[in-house]
This record gives C-alpha cells, structure tokens and sequence, in this order.
C-alpha cells in the first residue's frame, strides 16, 4: 500500500556516466533517460532502448500482471488503480510486425473489475487465474476464468488480516504475501494482528507465518532457483505525507528451507533511496527491478546497483510479460509503460487457453 501525496526530492545524477539527466518532464514525451552504472546493465538494455507509455489518466496504479494465451501473441496485463477501486485489463497484442513495441502492440485498458476493495498487489497462480491483494477486502482473493471471485485466504487465527498488499507463487503452488497494516491507516478498519509475512497453501489450506519482525513487509519475490525470498521493507512510511530516515527502506533476503515452509538467515540486501523500494520482480539472472520515488532501480544478485530506468513521478510495481517474457511493464503512478529488454523474467509467464473468457 502506498500513500499517493508523498513526495521528496531528488537528485539526478550523469546519464551513462556522460552528461546531466533533465529535470522531470511535465509530458509522457520525449524519451527518459536512463542511469547506467555497470556494463552488465547496458547489456539488458541493448543499444536502442524504448521506454514506451501505454496509458495515462489513473488514480494510481499498481499490481501488474501479465498472463499469455497459449499457441498466440496475445496476452492480457492486468493492474489495480487504487484510488478509483478498479482494476483494469490492456490486451497485449505482441511486437509484430517489427519485433518493437509499436502501437499495433497493445489496446486501451479496460476496467475489469469494480469494486476491487482497493486492490494493491497482483499475480497469477500456477493456472493462470488473477490472485489479488485486497486492501479493504482485508483478503488475498482469486478470480476463476468465469469471472467469480473468490477469497483464497482472509484470516489467521480467528482474526481478519490486516491490508494484504502483494504476493507470489512458489512453483509448488503455495502463495506467499505481505500483510502490513497500511490499511487500517487510511481506512475505517482495525488492525488486530503483527505485520506478518504468510505462506499459504492452497492444498492444505495451511496458513503460516514466514517473517514476522518487519516494519512494514511490502514488496515480495522469489529468486530464480527458489532458494531465496526477498521481502522489502518500507517501513520509512508509516502514514500519509510522512518518511521516517530512521525506520527501514530496504530489501531484506532469506534462506528458503528445503521443505519450503520456513526461511531462515535474514540480511539486509540493499537499501533503496531516493523513497523507499515498493514492489518488484527479478530476471532470469537473478538481478532485481524494484520501484522507488525515481523510476525503476535494478540491482544485481551481490546487492550492486547497476542501473536505473528513470521515470516522471513515483513508481510502484511492474512485471515482466510478453511472449517471450522480455516485456518489462510499469506501473508509475497515473500511468503505465512499458519497455523491451534483453533478458527475460525468473518466473514462466502464465499461460491460458484461449478460449478463456478474459
């Protein structure tokens, strides 16, 4: 959960270690610049790379997820837009004719679902289906291919979780998501439990607490092999238009056991500034793209910022998609971007059939 006022200023440092980026645009247009601090982060972007702006004119977005019809180019995005309850769905219709991103490559997003009880944080299970963090819904909710939706999980131990915010699921089908009482913050709810992190299993309908000293667990993600969950701290706000310098702004990383139901080792991974780091996703190499107040921050697995892909206001999630999984898109406040790179996400995009009614 993010409070939409917040703001803090920012210096911008060299552009490709050359000359001074500009001041933020007031317009989606020209081309932003982008920050390149090692070699290995050139190399994802190629020599052309295109931040590309889809659609503008949202309350502020979040939640991306991309899912792909099988044996087609075609896919579907779906983001929340928390401040106008909604969540929306872009048709993706791929990089023909050009292998670019053109503006044959996607549709005008549509609302998908209102109310979304102030959605936040989304992904897909390992079928496909939209598994939603709901804030005032107080719930991680599925919505099958038909459209019904459904709560997955809503409390522990007897008590309504507090304002889910964002998840993950593990190749083993088990759901892992972040509760911090950001929820109870700005809305008429209490909150009666810690700020956990859960681990959720479909199957047994276990619910169990993974990380439970956080301040305010946000972001979450696993690495490519499993063996580590990253969890991002963004306890640095703690209400509307505050930051606290003293309270966490960081990504902590675990140790997944091999039974995968507990982690262990907790470590300070990177801390992220200007802001504080939001949602995230890693690549096939295992490198981190974490939203903050300035864009995209990229991160490589030593905890090494290589590169940034600076946006105009602040930025709090995205994912990869696409057919080739090399789409990465953006959710940056009233808007929703995307840009094409040469690496591809951790996780397989989910895959649907065609004749699903999305």
């Amino acid at each position: 959960m993010k409070f939409f006022l917040f703001a803090l200023t920012a210096l911008w440092g060299p552009v490709f270690g050359i000359v001074n980026a500009p001041a933020y645009p007031t317009k989606a247009k020209p081309q932003l610049p982008l920050e390149v601090y090692d070699e290995s982060f050139a190399k994802i972007l190629g020599t052309e790379p295109k931040l590309v702006h889809l659609a503008e004119g949202f309350g502020f977005t979040e939640g991306p997820v991309y899912v792909q019809m099988k044996d087609s180019e075609e896919g579907y995005l779906f983001f929340t837009d928390q401040i106008n309850d909604n969540i929306l769905m872009l048709r993706w219709h791929g990089l023909n004719p050009y292998n670019t991103i053109t503006p044959l490559s996607w549709e005008k997003p549509v609302v998908y679902r209102h109310p979304s009880s102030i959605a936040d944080g989304q992904t897909a299970d390992l079928q496909g289906r939209l598994l939603t963090a709901e804030t005032t819904g107080r719930r991680v909710s599925i919505t099958e291919f038909d459209g019904t939706v459904k709560t997955l999980v809503g409390f522990y131990d007897g008590k309504p979780l507090n304002s889910p915010n964002d998840l993950v699921v593990k190749s083993d089908g088990t759901v892992w998501f972040t509760d911090p009482h950001y929820g109870c913050l700005q809305f008429p709810q209490e909150c009666y439990l810690p700020n956990n992190v859960y681990r959720f299993d479909p199957e047994t309908k276990d619910l169990t607490v993974v990380v439970a000293d956080l301040q305010m667990p946000n972001g979450i993600a696993f690495s490519k092999d499993e063996k580590t969950l990253f969890v991002i701290d963004s306890g640095a706000i703690q209400a509307p238009r505050t930051y606290y310098t003293d309270k966490h702004h960081a990504i902590y990383a675990y140790d997944v056991s091999e039974d995968s139901e507990t982690v262990s080792n907790q470590r300070e991974f990177a801390v992220v500034s200007p802001g504080f780091p939001d949602g995230m996703r890693l690549d096939e190499h295992d490198n981190i793209y974490v939203g903050a107040l300035d864009g995209i921050h990229v991160i490589n697995p030593e905890g090494k910022l290589i590169g940034k892909i600076l946006m105009p206001k602040e930025t709090a999630n995205l994912t990869f998609g696409g057919k080739d999984n090399n789409i990465l898109f953006i959710c940056s406040s009233n808007s929703v971007w995307a840009i094409k790179l040469n690496t591809k996400g951790a996780k397989p995009v989910p895959v649907i059939d065609p004749a699903s009614p999305y």
